[in-house]
């Protein structure tokens, strides 16, 4: 009977540890995006990197860690102007994290949505070189990210921006990104409106909505 009672207390006391580990990891990764959605510089963001590769080091089954520090490595290389090879070595690790997150979770809408982020980051450091062999590389991860969760507004809006730009391109009608768009943004809505219990998954993507669907409303 005491060997029983030992074994009971015992898994109380490991579900209690795990539990409090849980809760400590949540409140570091919620604190940490808090501060990446406010970052405004590349200092902000290498500091945001960094705090989400301390994060992982200690959760390292975890992909939310690596997917935030993938999105600040993405947002420096959009934000840098030390040229390209500046541009391609943030994208570069941007990459490189993304592809660590989608082992750890197969199938993920947001990160395949984010692959495609950091694609048309690397394209348009260097659209004219790299137009020819990355546009439809970037357009058909964006497709596949849409395809595994159709609600995802990130997934759209960035497909929306690839489908504009092409379009505005070879002069053709931009019907079909503003649709997109338009969706994208109710669906943005709909996702902020929703009582979320976790708050790790990425919500980020409402200025680019904006963006995007003011230039179609805009346009002549």
């Amino acid at each position: 009977m005491k060997k029983y009672l030992i074994l009971i207390l015992l898994l109380i006391l490991i579900s209690l540890v795990i539990k409090a580990s849980n809760e400590t990891y949540i409140q570091a990764m919620s604190s940490e995006i808090a501060r990446l959605e406010k970052a405004a510089t590349i200092e902000d963001l290498q500091r945001c990197a960094n705090a989400f590769a301390r994060i992982q080091g200690i959760h390292p089954n975890e992909w939310h860690p690596l997917y935030y520090s993938s999105l600040a490595y993405t947002y420096m290389g959009f934000m840098t102007n030390g040229g390209l090879e500046a541009k391609d070595k943030y994208f570069a690790e941007a990459k490189r994290l993304v592809d660590r997150a989608a082992g750890l979770s197969s199938g993920n809408s947001e990160i395949m949505a984010l692959k495609g982020f950091v694609l048309m980051g690397e394209l348009s450091a260097d659209p004219q070189s790299r137009g020819a062999d990355m546009g439809a590389i970037t357009l058909q991860t964006l497709e596949k990210a849409a395809a595994l969760n159709p609600n995802n507004p990130r997934a759209l809006i960035l497909l929306a921006q690839m489908e504009y730009g092409t379009s505005q391109f070879f002069g053709q009608s931009t019907e079909k990104a503003c649709k997109l768009a338009k969706t994208s943004s109710e669906l943005f809505n709909q996702e902020k409106a929703k009582n979320r219990n976790n708050m790790l998954e990425p919500r980020w993507g409402k200025e680019m909505i904006e963006q995007l669907v003011g230039a179609c409303e805009n346009a002549p």
